[in-house]
C-alpha cells in the first residue's frame, strides 16, 4: 500500500472514531437544569387575613360623639419570621423575600414584630353607641419548599420544608357593635372585641 493511502485510511480512521466517540461523551454529560448556587422556593396554602394587634371597648354617650383620640389595648403580636419543619434551614431574610413576591404589597422583613404597648386612635365617633377603638395588620403566611441548585447546575440540594409569615398593610379605626363590616375587612375582624 502506497504512502498515499495509508495517511487516507488513518485520516478515515479517525474521523470515524470520532464519530462514533462523540455521541457516546456527550452522552455522559448531565443536561444544565439551573443556575448554579441558585435558590428556589415553592409556596403553598398561603393565606392572607386581618390580625387585630390592639383593641379597646369604649361607650360614647350622646354628648360624647366627636372627633376623640382612644387607646387601644395590646392584644397579640405578629411577627415575621420562618420556622423550620424539616431537612436544610434556610435563612429567614431569604424566606421572607421569596415569600414576597407572591404577595400583593411589601412585606414586612424578617425579625420584625408589631409594637406590644397600647396606641392611641383617633376617630370620629358621629354617632353614640358601642365601638371598639382598634389596630390591626394583614399578615400573609404559607408553607415552603426550598432547594439549591449544585455547582455544577445539574441538579438540587439542600432541600428543607418550613412555614414563614409576615404582614404588610396596617389599619387602625373604630367598629360600630351595632353595625355589619364587610366580610375580611379590618372592622370585621375587630368585632370579635364587641
Amino acid at each position: 500500500m502506497s504512502k498515499r493511502l495509508m495517511s487516507i485510511a488513518a485520516v478515515t480512521g479517525l474521523a470515524a472514531a470520532s464519530a462514533v466517540l462523540g455521541p457516546v461523551a456527550a452522552a455522559n454529560a448531565a443536561p444544565t437544569v439551573c443556575e448554579p448556587g441558585h435558590k428556589s422556593a415553592t409556596w403553598s396554602d398561603m393565606s392572607k387575613g386581618w390580625v387585630i394587634t390592639h383593641a379597646k371597648q369604649y361607650s360614647i354617650p350622646s354628648g360624647g360623639t366627636g372627633t376623640l383620640t382612644k387607646t387601644a389595648t395590646y392584644r397579640k403580636t405578629v411577627t415575621s419570621g420562618r420556622e423550620v419543619t424539616a431537612g436544610a434551614s434556610y435563612s429567614a431574610a431569604w424566606t421572607i423575600s421569596s415569600m414576597d413576591a407572591h404577595v400583593d404589597g411589601t412585606l414586612t422583613k424578617a425579625g420584625e414584630k408589631t409594637t406590644e404597648r397600647s396606641e392611641s386612635v383617633t376617630y370620629n365617633f358621629n354617632k353614640p353607641g358601642t365601638y371598639v377603638v382598634f389596630s390591626g395588620v394583614k399578615k400573609a403566611q404559607g408553607y415552603y419548599k426550598a432547594k439549591t441548585c449544585n455547582s455544577h447546575g445539574t441538579g438540587w440540594y439542600n432541600v428543607g420544608y418550613g412555614k414563614a409569615h409576615s404582614w404588610n398593610i396596617e389599619a387602625e379605626g373604630a367598629v360600630k357593635c351595632s353595625e355589619r363590616p364587610a366580610s375580611g375587612t379590618a372592622k370585621k375582624a375587630a368585632k370579635s372585641y364587641c
